[in-house]
């Protein structure tokens, strides 16, 4: 099973949501369990070492799910509470980024170390070793801005919690049913996803923009689970999740060849200084170097090139049959649900 199919699983609220609820009493039971986890996997985070990278990328999941269900039930929480919160939910994000991008590579190179070809070993370990130290050297100065950071993150989501709870007592009716703000939102959000169809000649960027629409209309409909249906997660959200599966697997790949073309730039730079000996990578002839970049790019343009293919290969069902029909469908039963049978009149006592 992939991860993201796990984590979707793992963020199901036990919210009973209705349609017909009004929005005011549903917010806090939708928002709660995303602040609760919030809250766990930031502690998490702040504990786990260097060597456990599951509790950072955790984090980020959970600023993402939380950032996604706040601007969704924006109407219900005012800007002046929604705006903090979301800042100190981009701020844990971007502390979180660097770290991240670190373990990406680390674990690409852990793997790469145990198929490449012997003339390329020695610079695969050397380049592992840079990011093994860099994550290191990292990590303490990660925790002590996640640390920082809880007490006004907590703040903040105690401010919104209790606005809700002030809006359940004094105006549960006044901003209409979950129902009324779940169907327009999910269709934007699905059409945002499937009004520019990729092509063979998309630009990483077009890509790019695609998958951060696709993370969007994921979440949203993690929120709204409860009124898609049971079997939303099981025959629908695997296909979303496989999108983004690839999508991911293409941008870590185009980045990761960006990086290394940078990191040969400063090399090639730099290899005549006087202090070059004394680096690590000054152990090799530049011969040496300039092969094993090569030869790292190219896995990294080949990952790339497959992810990209296997993910034009999905697009047509996703778009049509598999995903974005199936939930129109869903949603316009929501939006005009079919009214209740009328009850057989009882036969008359004789």
């Amino acid at each position: 099973m992939s991860p993201r199919a796990k984590s979707l699983k793992s963020a199901r609220t036990a919210c009973e949501a209705a349609p017909g609820q009004p929005l005011v009493l549903a917010a806090k039971e939708l928002l709660q369990p995303r602040f609760e986890r919030l809250t766990t996997v930031l502690t998490e985070a702040i504990a786990a070492p260097a060597e456990e990278p599951e509790a950072i990328h955790r984090l980020r999941v959970a600023t993402r799910r939380s950032a996604t269900a706040i601007e969704t039930l924006a109407s219900v929480i005012p800007t002046d509470l929604r705006q903090p919160l979301l800042r100190q939910l981009k701020k844990l994000r971007r502390a979180c980024g660097p770290a991240r991008d670190l373990d990406i590579q680390q674990e690409f190179y852990e793997h790469l170390l145990a198929e490449v070809e012997t003339r390329d070993l020695a610079v695969v370990d050397l380049l592992y070793e840079r990011v093994t130290i860099a994550r290191d050297k990292l990590h303490p100065e990660l925790q002590l801005a996640l640390e920082r950071r809880r007490k006004k993150l907590q703040r903040a989501i105690d401010d919104v919690i209790a606005h809700l709870e002030i809006l359940r007592e004094r105006s549960p009716d006044i901003y209409g049913s979950l129902s009324e703000t779940a169907c327009p939102l999910l269709s934007r959000a699905l059409t945002r996803v499937c009004e520019q169809p990729p092509a063979q000649d998309s630009s990483p960027d077009v890509l790019h923009n695609l998958r951060i629409a696709g993370k969007k209309l994921r979440y949203a409909c993690e929120l709204f689970e409860p009124l898609l249906g049971a079997d939303f997660a099981d025959t629908l959200a695997p296909h979303l999740i496989a999108l983004q599966d690839e999508l991911g697997i293409y941008h870590d790949a185009e980045v990761a060849r960006q990086n290394l073309a940078r990191l040969r730039h400063k090399w090639k730079r730099r290899r005549h200084r006087d202090n070059w000996d004394q680096k690590p990578q000054g152990l090799f002839s530049w011969k040496e170097l300039a092969a094993g970049l090569k030869y790292v790019t190219r896995v990294h343009s080949e990952r790339a090139a497959q992810a990209r293919e296997r993910f034009l290969t999905l697009w047509p069902s996703f778009s049509t049959t598999a995903f974005r029909q199936p939930l129109e469908k869903r949603l316009q039963r929501l939006a005009h649900p079919s009214p209740p049978s009328p009850t057989a009149p009882r036969a008359r006592a004789r």
